[in-house]
């Protein structure tokens, strides 16, 4: 399994890296000390997972989760106990305390290896626009064809589904695992919180009003906000 560093200080960095030196399933693809080469790293190796620092200098690890375009298993390391809320919707594997300790790390990387797993099993059963997904609703089963449902945007454990009938419907699989699991032909995932179905996108524009961005889908009429991240993936997709 292929991992990336991603820390601020030199000392725990080394720590880290000499730690999982010991482990044979492991394979570090590099490692970064700021956000801009984390970036950078991540999409350029594509690690299977990171070990992301929360405080990097003056900035927050998190951010280059949203401003990277692969998006890799997550395991926080930082010195400060109070952000394991922040690690929990963001799907993190492990949290892990600084100093790294080999006990901890061992136990992080059987948690990370488990991740890993279920994700290939559900990617070996990847859907096909005809296929059926059911969401449970208010007065029953609501079913919807794969290549109806028009964009997902992760809730924290729940994921929104927004359909072509006009409907938002939850579901609480993991924006992870739709990641794995859609037509990757039809599905974008243009940014950790967003995936959507670039056939069925009507147009994007910015919006006047907001100054952000908009993706208006047909049919529904439903508009999705979309970051300069996203946008700028999105636009990426349909031009090629």
């Amino acid at each position: 399994m292929r991992v990336a560093i991603i820390e601020d200080n030199e000392i725990d960095r080394l720590n880290l890296a000499t730690l999982l030196e010991d482990h044979e399933s492991i394979e570090i693809a590099g490692e970064a000390a700021t956000l801009e080469d984390a970036v950078k790293l991540i999409d350029k190796e594509k690690p299977d997972a990171i070990f992301l620092d929360i405080h990097l200098g003056r900035q927050k690890g998190f951010k280059v989760l949203e401003q990277a375009r692969h998006q890799p298993l997550v395991i926080i390391t930082t010195s400060h106990p109070h952000y394991a809320i922040q690690g929990f919707e963001i799907e993190a594997v492990d949290y892990l305390l600084k100093p790294v300790m080999e006990d901890t790390l061992a136990r992080a990387l059987a948690r990370l290896s488990a991740r890993e797993a279920s994700a290939r099993r559900e990617a070996a059963v990847q859907l096909d626009p005809a296929d059926v997904q059911m969401f449970k609703v208010a007065d029953g089963i609501h079913v919807v064809p794969v290549g109806q449902i028009q964009a997902i945007v992760g809730d924290r454990i729940y994921t929104r589904v927004h359909v072509r009938d006009g409907k938002e419907l939850l579901h609480n699989r993991p924006l992870r695992e739709w990641r794995k699991i859609l037509p990757g032909k039809l599905f974008k995932a243009l940014d950790r919180s967003t995936i959507v179905n670039i056939q069925e996108i009507e147009r994007a524009f910015e919006d006047p009003d907001s100054g952000g961005h908009l993706a208006t889908f047909r049919d529904s009429g439903f508009q999705l906000p979309l970051g300069e991240v996203a946008m700028k993936a999105l636009r990426e997709f349909l031009q090629g």
